[in-house]
């Protein structure tokens, strides 16, 4: 019997002929032995027609970009009225899709704006939750959750995030617009230099920036090329409220321009003055732990950035896809290791040198967005529970073909502008030549 069993196991393994098995069961016949049946049962039960490892992983990728894509249509879809932003938490996913380079792609989960409740996220380096609030173009009236915020208020928009660092920060931070998404095979054409300058002539008496517009063509192929950066310390939040682990936490949708002591430290740049607060914001920052609860607000840069219409304030209003093209923009917060902008010979904020605790991506819906996004993201929806908390009674989206080169929302609010202002708009303030490299947009390390 036992002998038997050996050879049935052998003539298994050594023929399993998988393109041309056909039936996953096996016929009994009689005279069979127990242990025939056994074996030549187990191996034709799990004979398949194999797919190659790569052809699976191909057609793992692409379903993957199918479904991100349905789940930004769906975003898209939802939105009420007209002009809104759609904004996403960037986190690198442990369990995230491999590709042949062994590499992961992030996770962009949907953060819905104006919720009445704060949002949770959390990656390696930080955990808490970040609210979205903005004053809608259509107008503000009382069936806004923020009608008592906004209707006192000259703010188009406002973010607030609260929560804890997992990792003490190691040096200064910087809070700012990143171009971590972006096509930088092409050189800054001279119109796109006065327009920024001019742009950061604005700002430059109230924040301390550190701008760059990325390593550019053959210098972009580089291994850790620098990427477009417009960022500045901590400076740039207009309110810091500092609460120690024994204080309670300040309800973050609530109104928090005079927050009760018993919350802890506030900081205002509007009530003590830019000097006075950098002072204060620099102790801050060289105390930043892992025990406290921070609170961080932002709305100082709304007058001059208008995230609705995706557009530049500056006397005239500039639109931002002149400079980000059909990309959408980042805004991070990273540290880099301590001393660097004291002591090191290289003052480029090179990606192997940060350490992010958050990354917010986010672009409006009056733009198309670049199909290559999906390649490089896993979209996903918000959390349960958490909605856009404003009564869509009909809306204007529609939707091209994600095939024909761009990923489009509202087509109505173009049309209607006049004929010189939709042919200004197709003048590109960055070149489309390239320099001659075709790179590609790549996925974001993990």
């Amino acid at each position: 019997m036992w002998e038997t069993a050996a050879r049935s196991t052998r003539q298994c393994c050594v023929n399993r002929g998988d393109e041309n098995a056909e039936s996953s069961v096996v016929p009994y016949h009689p005279g069979s032995g127990f242990w025939d049946i056994l074996w030549s049962s187990s191996c034709q039960r799990t004979s398949r027609p194999r797919v190659p490892a790569a052809a699976v992983e191909e057609l793992s990728r692409d379903g993957q970009i199918a479904q991100s894509q349905s789940v930004v249509r769906r975003h898209i879809a939802g939105l009420p009225g007209k002009e809104h932003l759609l904004a996403y938490s960037i986190v690198p996913d442990p369990n995230g899709y491999g590709t042949s380079s062994g590499s992961r792609l992030p996770r962009a989960n949907f953060l819905p704006c104006n919720t009445t409740a704060a949002i949770p996220i959390e990656n390696d380096n930080f955990v808490g939750k970040v609210l979205l609030l903005y004053r809608p173009t259509e107008g503000l009236d009382r069936g806004h959750p923020y009608y008592d915020h906004f209707r006192s208020r000259k703010r188009g928009w406002e973010l607030r995030l609260q929560g804890k660092f997992k990792k003490a920060p190691r040096g200064r931070l910087y809070v700012g617009a990143v171009l971590r998404d972006f096509n930088y095979d092409q050189p800054v054409a001279s119109t796109s230099i006065l327009a920024m300058n001019t742009a950061i002539t604005l700002v430059k008496y109230t924040y301390r920036i550190y701008f760059s517009w990325g390593a550019r063509c053959k210098e972009a192929l580089q291994p850790d090329a620098e990427l477009g950066h417009a960022v500045s310390d901590l400076t740039v939040f207009d309110q810091i409220i500092i609460t120690p682990a024994s204080r309670p936490i300040p309800p973050i949708c609530s109104d928090l321009d005079e927050p009760s002591d018993v919350y802890g430290l506030s900081l205002m740049r509007r009530d003590v003055g830019l000097a006075e607060y950098s002072r204060m914001v620099q102790e801050v920052e060289s105390s930043l732990n892992t025990q406290d609860t921070y609170t961080f607000r932002l709305w100082g840069p709304a007058p001059f950035l208008d995230v609705l219409n995706w557009q530049l304030k500056m006397g005239a209003r500039v639109s931002l896809d002149h400079f980000m093209q059909d990309f959408p923009i980042h805004v991070c917060m990273y540290d880099l290791p301590d001393g660097h902008d004291q002591t090191s010979d290289d003052p480029r904020h090179l990606e192997s040198k940060k350490r992010y605790y958050f990354d917010f991506m986010g672009w409006s819906n009056v733009v198309s967005i670049a199909p290559a996004i999906f390649q490089r993201y896993v979209f996903q929806n918000a959390p349960d529970g958490f909605v856009m908390q404003l009564s869509r009674q009909f809306s204007n989206n529609s939707f091209h073909s994600l095939n024909s080169g761009s990923f489009m929302s509202v087509e109505s609010t173009a049309s209607r502008r006049p004929f010189w202002r939709r042919w200004l708009d197709r003048l590109r303030w960055i070149p489309k030549s390239t320099c001659n490299f075709n790179s590609l947009p790549q996925p974001l390390p993990a």
